[in-house]
């Protein structure tokens, strides 16, 4: 196969003051075995010593660096940058705090691609894995799914179930475009977006570990309040509103919601928030707009969250009384 034959490929590095981990990011894109490549660096308004960093790079012509020119906010960054600065026909966002675990990612999405052809493939959808920046430790790849060409659908609707992170997504710019990608300023934003592109035809899972999400004090999933966990809700709602739309049977889609919003309530409320923001911000909320869903706090995990936050030290009573019993 000749250079001209493969789909250029975006690599988006949008970048707000990350001057410590935006080296990494760069050079894990820079080594990419794929030849057709560009690599996007959207640095929104930095005031650190993201520029600095980036211009060692710049020598390398599939690099380009954009500043804008006043800070607009992660969600209108990746807009920006996906809608005025890609020229790819296929692109995948790496946020400047991450970078890819395999030289070969974008090399092995594509040969994904061209070999199902016969397929309407409208992205890739990867493994990842997450590393804590401060302690160097990191966990088992995300890889709860089998792999394979699959129904967009069928990926849609089993979406509590699995772990496919923004960073090992290869998506289609021009459906991207078409159908509003990134509108939705929110956490979860990339997940509301990926929601609605996989309805429009089919997905190839792979196995194969695509990405590091560096974990660290400053991620927005990370540091979010619980208003802003509250607000994520809406991921699930607009991508129910816009399956409803393109003909989803609405049965179907109920019993997704409902799902989707019980899986949205436990992480909510097993999450690392601040115990006092659960219960006056998330409880009033689930109980007023999804009385249903506080079947989710009856799981042994969340159940347990909610004893240890009410009476914290039972936690460390149930340890030593386990532990005087001599049961191991």
């Amino acid at each position: 196969m000749i250079f001209g034959d493969l789909p250029k490929v975006s690599v988006m590095i949008p970048t707000f003051n990350q001057e410590r981990l935006i080296a990494e990011s760069i050079e894990s894109a820079l080594r990419q075995d794929y030849p057709n490549l560009e690599i996007i660096v959207s640095d929104d308004c930095s005031s650190d010593n993201t520029y600095d960093v980036v211009k060692q790079y710049l020598a390398d012509d599939r690099l380009v660096y954009f500043k804008n020119e006043t800070n607009l906010g992660r969600v209108a960054n990746y807009r920006k940058t996906l809608y005025e600065r890609v020229n790819g026909e296929w692109a995948l966002n790496l946020d400047g705090d991450d970078h890819f675990f395999a030289n070969d990612a974008i090399s092995h999405m594509i040969t994904e691609v061209l070999s199902h052809k016969d397929k309407n493939v409208v992205a890739v959808l990867g493994s990842h894995m997450a590393v804590n920046t401060e302690t160097g430790i990191g966990g088992q790849p995300y890889s709860n799914y089998s792999t394979g060409v699959f129904a967009g659908l069928d990926i849609f609707l089993n979406w509590n179930e699995l772990s496919f992170g923004h960073l090992a997504t290869l998506y289609s710019v021009d459906l991207a475009r078409a159908i509003d990608y990134y509108r939705l300023n929110t956490i979860t934003s990339d997940w509301e977006s990926i929601l609605r592109l996989i309805l429009h035809g089919d997905v190839i899972v792979t196995g194969k570990v695509i990405g590091v999400w560096n974990i660290h004090g400053n991620n927005a999933t990370v540091t979010k309040s619980m208003a802003e966990g509250i607000r994520d809700y809406s991921y699930i709602e607009e991508s129910y509103n816009y399956a409803l739309e393109r003909g989803v049977n609405q049965r179907i889609l109920d019993r997704w919601f409902r799902k989707m919003i019980r899986y949205q309530t436990e992480a909510l409320w097993t999450s690392d928030g601040r115990n006092s923001e659960k219960f006056e911000l998330l409880l009033p909320h689930i109980w007023r707009k999804y009385p249903f869903a506080m079947t989710a706090l009856s799981s042994p995990k969340a159940a347990m969250k909610i004893v240890l936050s009410v009476y914290p030290p039972l936690f460390f009573k149930m340890r030593a009384f386990y532990r005087g019993t001599g049961m191991r």
